[in-house]
């Protein structure tokens, strides 16, 4: 039998966390990555907070929520006690390409007003992306709920900026039981907006393209000029705005469903006959989110947007990435049936411009 000596205890204890921190109360916390042994503790800590209605259902599912705990790109991390490792919340961090989405951050009941969900929130997301682990990620996005403003201050702490709002983005239920088909999303139970907030690293500014084309449009300035006001890198940008295009447009897109949300996501540029057909296809979902390219192909398909009924809800610095070459997106909404909510939203004075707009655009 080996012997192992306090020291030696103490010394694994150190290598265990990638961020240690003292509490309100005076207590050592410590934030270490997930496995899939702690798949049944984030299981209950999201049913203590949620019941069973959070958004995405496989964290009640412990056996797939063990497989997403060994997904390569899939960082949960957990809070505890360091003392006796009591399990105080929980992160996700997950990495697509060269963007990472920070999930949602809960913290237990118990632990609320220790100052451990500004850790896990803030810090605990600034100290994960200085890990190797994400060397080649070049920004980091989360998406916050509308009405949570504590929720908001955390990720700004953390040093996001807001690009985007998107009118009844979360769908809370009880989706348990729920067999995805590719065409019948969930149905719309209780609906909440969403603010989006992106951490910009330097990297993503070296490789982004500084010409932006825009329609002529005040929607889709007001969202650029938004932006731009927060991020200093952008007072030497090209900005062209053109009006409609004539002839025949570019067309290369790709589609994405979120059926528990109900949220179909077009990527690219657009033609007028694809657009019907897709829009007819998908007629029973929520929300169809369109992120266009802000190059010169892109502007027919701005148009057409409009034309169409879309929403400009947000631009998105980066997005596309054309051989290495990044490219800014605008971000904009189509409600098939109709269906938003807006007056679930709090607001922050850095982004009270962009709810002011999306109550215009949504209720004139």
């Amino acid at each position: 039998m080996e012997l192992v000596s306090k020291k030696q205890l103490v010394a694994k204890k150190e290598e265990l966390y990638f961020q240690k921190f003292t509490g309100k109360n005076k207590i050592d916390y410590g934030l270490r990555f997930g496995n899939p042994n702690d798949a049944e503790i984030i299981s209950e800590i999201f049913e203590e907070i949620y019941d069973y209605q959070y958004v995405n259902p496989i964290v009640y599912d412990i056996d797939i929520l063990q497989q997403e705990l060994q997904n390569k790109n899939n960082f949960w991390f957990l809070g505890e006690v360091i003392e006796n490792r009591e399990i105080t919340g929980v992160g996700l961090v997950e990495k697509k390409r060269y963007i990472a989405h920070a999930g949602k951050a809960v913290v237990r009941k118990k632990f609320q007003g220790l100052g451990v969900a500004t850790k896990i929130a803030a810090a605990g997301i600034i100290a994960l992306i200085k890990t190797p682990q994400f060397k080649d990620v070049l920004r980091v996005d989360s998406d916050v709920r509308g009405p949570m403003i504590r929720s908001q201050k955390l990720i700004q702490m953390a040093g996001a900026i807001p690009y985007a709002l998107i009118p009844g983005y979360n769908n809370f239920a009880d989706k348990r039981f729920f067999e995805i088909d590719d065409n019948k999303p969930f149905p719309p139970k209780k609906e909440e907006s969403a603010f989006f907030y992106s951490i910009i690293f330097k990297k993503l500014w070296k490789l982004r393209d500084k010409t932006v084309y825009l329609l002529d449009n005040e929607d889709f300035f007001f969202f650029y000029d938004y932006v731009k006001t927060l991020s200093n890198k952008m007072n030497n940008d090209i900005l062209i705005l053109e009006r409609e295009r004539k002839g025949k447009s570019y067309e290369l897109y790709g589609v994405s469903k979120d059926p528990y949300n109900g949220i179909v996501k077009l990527y690219g540029y657009i033609n007028e006959k694809s657009l019907y057909n897709l829009i007819k296809n998908h007629s029973k979902w929520r929300i169809i989110l369109w992120r266009i390219p802000t190059t010169q192909n892109g502007i027919s398909s701005m148009n057409l947007a409009i034309q169409q009924g879309f929403k400009v809800v947000g631009y998105d610095i980066g997005f596309n990435n054309i051989n290495w070459t990044l490219f800014d997106s605008v971000i904009l909404a189509y409600y098939p049936n109709n269906n938003y909510t807006l007056l679930d939203i709090e607001a922050l004075e850095i982004t009270k411009p962009m709810k002011n707009k999306i109550n215009d655009l949504f209720t004139n």
